[in-house]
């Protein structure tokens, strides 16, 4: 017994289909060995691509670290200028025992809303505020002006959390979150803020210690104006970026809610994260990310960037797409060539085989090529179509004589029909003759006239089902003339099936037959005969059904038999029975012949109450015959 690998190398060598075998021979040799080269490629730059998009991030954060450091540093300078304004060092830079008797100059107090008017501009700087010792100062607040009120005492933030900051530490200026602010100045002046203190000096012009302040200088911020840098840095789903100060406190993030879930405390930064400016992976509950922090400049600031392991994954993953992308495009291309190299050879062949195969079921069809060739395998197809339609043209001499030999034997089957009906009906008026019914023999005549110009009119085998109606109606008025109107005759046939056409005499001889050994065999002599007809699929069925003596069972079965038995043109009733329906037997050898087997009569009969007969054949309408 042959080993599976053995079985697989005969199949390839002999089994399988030369084309088949030509494209995986070209497969083998050349995309195998090109698809593990890719393989190996592909993980060396993976490994690139995914350490070049950690350093594309990287570079983004560092722009967005310059972004907000320019942003603070704006502030700042706006602060110092404001700071170092002529109004505010003569109100504010001097010592506590002469801040309540400084003269105030109208003309530098103008300016000084002037400048702030300038700095105001609502995109970053949103308000400005100066918060004077009030326990030292008069009452300054007289010097607002309409919408714009900038001095303010001090005791109306001492409850502020950044107010409790300048007072335990030593620090000049404060970037103040929403949470350092009271719930007044983040409804009024804004979400953020950098406040600048301005200290009491001494006789000698030092600055007094830190628990004496004569003003606080608030630039309050717009919150959204760092939200949109952040959110500059965070281009994709999951990504955060935000600002956390010294006490973790996030100032600001492109997204509150994943600033949350990525917090890390400062403590915690340089054992999870690492050295600050570079990304690492560190694992979270719900995944991992890579993380990075950057400190900025002149603040107690810093940003933390987060970016999800699965975006990072998919520059590699991208990567990976259009690589196979451009491997697949150069497969296509291979197997295009070897189709078409394969092609010039097994095309043809392959068509020659599966045409020759067609033989098995119907008859030979030439190929449909435009161009053979002129190598070996166009002189085999040519060959090949040259045979065929040899072949086909014998198949249509055959076929062509087949026909006449059907048609021939259905104009022999008719010819025994009319000798038959002529003989009764000059039976019929001989005996009108004898009578002495001249008139009759006159109607009868004409009758007779109209029945045959009806079926001898022209030479065609068909007529149409409205003159074949005509014709059996013509038969039963000539045999109600000869047993004085015994017959009732009804038709029931759709106008519409009148211009489908029907073989020339299908109803007179079953009609006779029902006429003569139906209702003529009862005692009374008298009884009906109905035709009905109907479409049913693209086929039509008619029923002739008397009320007649019946057939017996015995002569019925034998009448059957002779009926399914007697196809050819040859074949004759079997039984003596059957002498007295030659009519019927005749019309079924016509209706078979000419339409096949699914097509004829059936008969049924009950003895003492009728026979009916069904004709069945193809609707085909007059225009289309």
């Amino acid at each position: 017994m042959k080993n599976p690998f053995t079985k697989l190398i005969h199949h390839y060598t002999y089994d399988m289909r030369l084309k088949t075998k030509l494209v995986i021979s070209h497969i083998i040799l050349v995309l195998l060995p090109t698809a593990v080269l890719s393989g190996f490629l592909y993980l060396r730059i993976y490994g690139i691509v995914m350490d070049d998009s950690i350093r594309s991030e990287q570079a983004l954060s560092a722009q967005t670290v310059t972004s907000i450091e320019s942003l603070v540093s704006h502030v700042g300078h706006a602060s110092d200028t404001i700071t170092g304004s002529m109004m505010v060092q003569d109100l504010f830079r001097v010592p506590r025992s002469e801040a309540s008797t400084r003269d105030i100059s109208t003309s530098k107090m103008n300016s000084l809303f002037h400048l702030v008017q300038s700095i105001t501009d609502h995109s970053m700087i949103m308000d400005v505020k100066i918060y004077y010792d009030d326990s030292v100062y008069g009452d300054l607040m007289q010097y607002n002006k309409i919408g714009n009120a900038l001095f303010n005492p001090v005791s109306s933030v001492s409850s502020s959390y950044w107010y409790g900051i300048f007072s335990t530490s030593q620090q000049s200026r404060l970037l103040c979150p929403e949470l350092y602010l009271t719930p007044d100045e983040t409804g009024k002046s804004g979400k953020l803020a950098y406040i600048t203190r301005i200290p009491y000096t001494y006789e000698g012009g030092t600055v007094s210690d830190i628990e004496n302040a004569s003003a606080y200088v608030a630039l309050y911020l717009s919150g959204p104006a760092f939200e949109t840098v952040l959110r500059n840095d965070a281009t994709v789903t999951d990504e955060a970026a935000f600002l956390v100060n010294e006490r973790d406190v996030i100032v600001s993030a492109s997204d509150m809610g994943l600033a949350g879930k990525y917090f890390i405390p400062r403590r915690d930064l340089e054992q999870r994260v690492g050295k600050e400016k570079t990304f690492s992976l560190v694992s979270y509950l719900d995944g991992s990310a890579y993380v990075a922090y950057f400190p900025i400049a002149d603040t107690d600031w810093y940003m933390m960037s987060i970016i999800p392991a699965l975006h990072i994954g998919d520059a590699g993953k991208a990567l990976m797409t259009h690589f196979a992308m451009i491997y697949l495009l150069f497969t296509a291309l291979a197997l295009y060539t070897a189709f078409r190299l394969s092609g010039s050879i097994a095309d043809r062949i392959i068509g020659v085989a599966l045409q020759m195969e067609t033989v098995r079921t119907g008859p030979p069809q030439p190929m449909d090529v435009a161009d053979t060739g002129c190598d070996e395998i166009g002189v085999l197809s040519d060959t090949y179509n040259y045979m065929t339609e040899e072949i086909i043209t014998l198949m249509d001499s055959q076929k062509k004589a087949s026909d006449e030999l059907r048609m021939a034997e259905f104009r022999a089957l008719q010819a025994q029909i009319n000798p038959h009906f002529l003989y009764n009906t000059l039976d019929m008026i001989n005996w009108l003759s004898q009578t002495g019914q001249s008139e009759k023999v006159t109607e009868a005549v004409q009758i007779l006239s109209r029945f045959y110009k009806l079926t001898l009119s022209r030479r065609e085998l068909m007529n149409s089902i409205e003159k074949e109606l005509e014709h059996v109606s013509l038969y039963v008025r000539l045999q109600n003339m000869r047993y004085d109107n015994c017959v009732a005759f009804v038709v029931d046939v759709p106008e519409e099936l009148c211009e489908y056409t029907i073989p020339k005499l299908t109803f007179q001889p079953i009609v006779e037959n029902a006429f003569l050994h139906g209702i003529m065999m009862k005692e009374e002599k008298k009884g009906s005969i109905l035709l009905t007809g109907w479409p049913e699929g693209d086929d039509i069925v008619f029923i002739i059904s008397d009320d007649g003596a019946g057939i017996p069972p015995e002569t019925l079965d034998t009448l059957k038999d002779d009926v399914n038995a007697g196809t050819g043109s040859s074949a004759s009733p079997r039984h003596t029975a059957f002498s007295g329906h030659i009519g019927i037997y005749n019309t079924n050898l016509r209706l078979k012949s000419l339409y096949g087997e699914s097509y004829g009569l059936s008969i049924t009969s009950t003895l003492g109450k009728g026979t009916e007969v069904t004709v069945r054949i193809p609707a085909r309408h007059i225009t289309s015959d």
